[in-house]
């Protein structure tokens, strides 16, 4: 165990410059250490949480603090943004395999239009892998979430450029491809409920 946190560390510490004989990390071996520190970032989140609600009736009882409180206050807000963190981190594995699939036939496809050089190819896997070991910042309770995500745009951006030898320019496009599809999706959806509106 403690040999596969080592090499998940290193993944992250250094991700391009790595020997062919190396032991890589494996699908399986990434999910599983990123499933356990989305757990401990959802602790972290939960434990949040329960402090802001019991702060929040420590301050409504104290008569020094209670003009600073709402008169009204819900915790529908609170309450949905943990079960929102729960459902996040138990259906962690569907979303890390679909995201995972689509960096790797996404680079691969890139890698036809771009690189003729079919053992380029093989360093799909070793950006793929070297990207989600950014979830290594996790453990940080506050700004790991968006310190993990920059770190992502990151080790993808470079590692297209120096693995796969793509130009800055063709690197950028990588990074774009998933905001295009969104608003591909996104005009898709509000065209398809225009025309249901249109029908009535």
């Amino acid at each position: 165990m403690f040999e596969v946190l080592k090499l998940y560390f290193m993944t992250l510490v250094n991700p391009w410059n790595k020997n062919q004989d190396e032991r890589k990390i494996s699908y399986f071996e990434v999910l599983g250490i990123s499933w356990a520190l989305h757990f401990i970032y959802t602790f972290y989140s939960v434990f949040a949480i329960y402090l802001g609600v019991q702060a929040y009736d420590y301050f409504s009882t104290s008569k020094d603090f209670t003009h600073l409180m709402l008169n009204s206050f819900s915790f529908s807000f609170q309450k949905i943004s943990l079960f929102v963190q729960l459902g996040t981190v138990i259906l962690y594995p569907l979303a890390f395999h679909f995201s995972y699939k689509f960096w790797i036939y996404l680079l691969n496809f890139y890698t036809q239009i771009f690189n003729s050089n079919e053992e380029q190819k093989d360093n799909v896997t070793d950006i793929v892998n070297s990207m989600y070991s950014s979830n290594l910042f996790l453990v940080l309770p506050i700004a790991g979430a968006l310190l993990s995500f920059f770190a992502q745009v990151f080790i993808l951006f470079r590692g297209v450029s120096k693995k796969l030898n793509f130009t800055k320019t063709q690197a950028f496009l990588v990074l774009l491809t998933p905001l295009f599809l969104v608003f591909i999706i996104a005009i898709l959806i509000v065209s398809y409920l225009v025309f249901l509106v249109s029908l009535f």
